[in-house]
Order: structure tokens, then sequence, then C-alpha cells
């Protein structure tokens, strides 16, 4: 494959830029130095969903194992609060593809028993900071509307739970690396947010080179979440893989009906789902007043204090959730109560609960962040009687889970 720039040469034509091996007289301390000095390599929005960016911190930075230490390629942080952490792999050897997964497995370990403190401390030896709180005014130089406090906070929140955004980067990511890596994101855990990320090299005839990252689509690489518009007016997946867009028929052609018939059987039948929802969910907080259809395909209830409400969808790819999205400063506060209940909060619900913080400067109508809760996706003639099984368990379960928390927000 060649990849062209749109720069002409004495002839007029085209300049064409042939894909050669990062193996051939590069290694992976030079990748490593390329992504560290040009974040805008690392996709992060395609690799993790919107909001995230990659600040760079250090190369190489330090954990203590036992008597030693090892050394993680690539420390960096999002704006969000969520540090991210990259090793960098060229695959010269088979063993090198599950070799690399071990050792993001054991700096995350090692990273999340730091605080926001001890990875000052290392970052001041590390890479020689001066100052006070130099994280915080590496990354408000690049993002200065940032909010210092809720910043830190979130930083000690990501150490504290493990919650980190973790890639390999290399020069080719081989099916076998898919497989366990899809693997782990079943699991849940520290790895369970990994993205796989391909640096490809080009060189023209001059010898100018072209480095494109690619996130591969055809595969699974990041556990997605499913988000709803800050008005609550559609759900929105960031999807796992590439699916047809609802009612989009990928033989059409091949069909007598067209696209437009089947988007219209497809949201007839999800009217019907969620109206059989409507009537048959019961609540056993008194307050609780019915669902009321939002969209195609996902219903909205009323909740007090300081969050949009809970909404309850499915997705065109056969996935089911709850959505609780918390709005403004107030939203905000209330989330990070939340986050610091979660084992509780997971306990009395009796499933995972995961949670996107949004931007610090949030306003007062703006979206803070959001709480998810996805069912375990299944397969089988029996779909539709296990999504509603589940949503009518669970949404009464976050409703008495939630309710009294946000009742004391309303005092």
């Amino acid at each position: 494959m060649a990849v062209f720039l749109e720069e002409y040469g004495a002839n007029e034509e085209l300049v064409a830029f042939q894909r050669v091996s990062l193996s051939g007289g590069h290694n992976e301390s030079w990748l490593q130095g390329m992504l560290f000095q040009h974040a805008p390599l690392i996709p992060m929005v395609e690799m993790f969903g919107q909001g995230e960016a990659f600040v760079p911190l250090c190369r190489e930075f330090p954990l203590r194992h036992g008597v030693s230490n090892v050394f993680l390629d690539l420390l960096g942080v999002s704006p969000t609060g969520r540090l991210v952490l990259i090793e960098c792999k060229l695959w010269r050897n088979p063993g090198a593809r599950r070799e690399v997964i071990a050792q993001l497995f054991e700096y995350a370990s090692l990273m999340s028993g730091l605080t926001y403190s001890d990875l000052e401390a290392k970052l001041k030896q590390a890479r020689g900071l001066t100052g006070e709180n130099p994280i915080f005014k590496t990354v408000s130089a690049a993002y200065p509307d940032i909010e210092e406090a809720s910043f830190v906070d979130s930083v000690n929140e990501s150490l504290r739970r493990g919650d980190f955004l973790l890639a390999i980067a290399g020069d080719g990511i081989r099916s076998d690396l898919h497989a366990l890596r899809n693997l782990l994101a079943n699991q849940g855990g520290l790895l369970a947010r990994l993205a796989l990320l391909e640096i490809r090299l080009f060189r023209d005839a001059s010898g100018r080179t072209l480095l494109v990252p690619n996130v591969p689509v055809q595969t699974e690489l990041v556990k997605r979440e499913v988000f709803v518009s800050d008005r609550m007016e559609r759900p929105v997946e960031r999807a796992e893989h590439a699916v047809p867009v609802p009612g989009q028929d990928p033989t059409a052609g091949n069909e007598t009906r067209n696209a437009t018939t089947v988007g219209n059987e497809a949201r007839a039948k999800n009217k019907e789902f969620w109206e059989h929802f409507i009537a048959a969910v019961r609540f056993d907080h008194p307050d609780q007043t019915a669902p009321r259809h939002g969209g195609n395909n996902y219903v909205r209830l009323d909740l007090p204090g300081p969050v949009g409400g809970l909404v309850a969808y499915r997705t065109a790819d056969g996935r089911t959730g709850l959505v609780v999205k918390f709005i403004g400063p107030e939203g905000r506060e209330f989330m990070q109560g939340l986050l610091e209940d979660q084992d509780g909060l997971e306990s009395e619900l009796g499933l995972p609960v995961r949670f996107e913080v949004g931007d610090a400067s949030t306003g007062s109508d703006k979206v803070a962040g959001s709480m998810v809760v996805v069912a375990t996706q299944k397969e089988g003639a029996n779909k539709d009687e296990e999504q509603m099984a589940w949503l009518l368990k669970y949404t009464n379960a976050l409703v008495n889970v939630m309710r009294p928390r946000l009742a004391a927000t309303t005092v």
C-alpha cells in the first residue's frame, strides 16, 4: 500500500510514499522518543473515546519492583486526570507479543500503589522537574481551562482505583495479541482499558518519512461504553467495531426490501419492546415515576438531584445498559462521592459500575461525567427476553441505589 502526499514534483506528479518496516534501522527507543515528542501520533479519541488526550510526562518512568527498578516506556496523563501507560514493542520475535502484556500488567499494578504525591516525587527525580505541582503545570500549559483541585483529585482517583488508559504501540498488531487483549477486556480489572496502536512508516524516494498511526477497526480493541448526548436526546455508542447503521441492510442490492423498510421495521420492534418494558416495570421506591419513551431504542426515567435522569437503552449491535449523567459542579461533587463509595455501590447493586469523568471546567448546565452499567452480552433466540428481564431487574435496583443518595442532595 502506498500513501501519497499532495505535493507535486518537477514532473507535476504526486509524490509516492512506500511503506517500510520499522524494524529496518529503527528500535523501540526511537519509537518511544517519537511518541513522547509528538503526542498527536497517539490518537487518544480513536483509542479511548471523546474527551481523552495525551500529555506526555516521562520516558522510562521508574517503578520499584522488589529490590530493583523496572521502567515504563511512556507515562502520560489525560486532561480528565486519568494516567496513560504505554509500552512500545517491535515484533522481531513471537515471544515479545505476550511479554509486553505481562509487562504492562506489572507496571499498572505497581502504579496503582502510588499516591499523587508519590507520583510527583518520582517525576521530579526522573525528569528533574521543580516547583509546586509540576504535573498540573505541564497539563495546564496545554489545557489552560482545567481546574487544579479537580485535576489532582481525578489523578488520585485514577491511582487509587487502578483506572488507567493502557496502550501497546508497535509496528504491527498480530492476531494472537488481539485475542489475548479481548480476553483480558472481558475479564475486567487493570487491563480492561487496553488499546493497540500500530505505527506505520512510509518513505519517499528522497528519504522523507511519514509516520501514520493506525487503530485497527476490524477487531475489538477497547471495551467502549455507551453515552447519551448532553440533552439526553438519543443514545450514541462508541462502537467496538464497525457496526451497520440501525436500519441499514449490509446486503442492500441483493434484497428486495430497501433500507428504509428495514429501518422502519426495526423501529417498530424497538417501540414494541419498550412499550412492554414501560408496562411491566415495577419500582420498590414509591416516589419513582414511570419511564417514558425518549427515542428509538431507549427510555428515560426522572430522578431528583443534579443528574440528567436515568436512561435505559439497547444498541444496534445488541447491547443493553443503563446510564446516569451528572450535571454541573453539583453533579461532579455527587459523582465524586459515588466514586469514593464504589465498592459499596457495586455491592448494593450487584453489578460492576463504570464512571467517565468529564472536563473539570464543566458549566452549570453541562454534563460533568457519567455512570454506566452494562449487561453481559448474550446471543441466542431469547435475546429480547433476556434483555427485558435484565432491564426490569436492574432498572429497579439502580433506582433503589440512587434515589436515597440523591435525596441527600436536595435537602
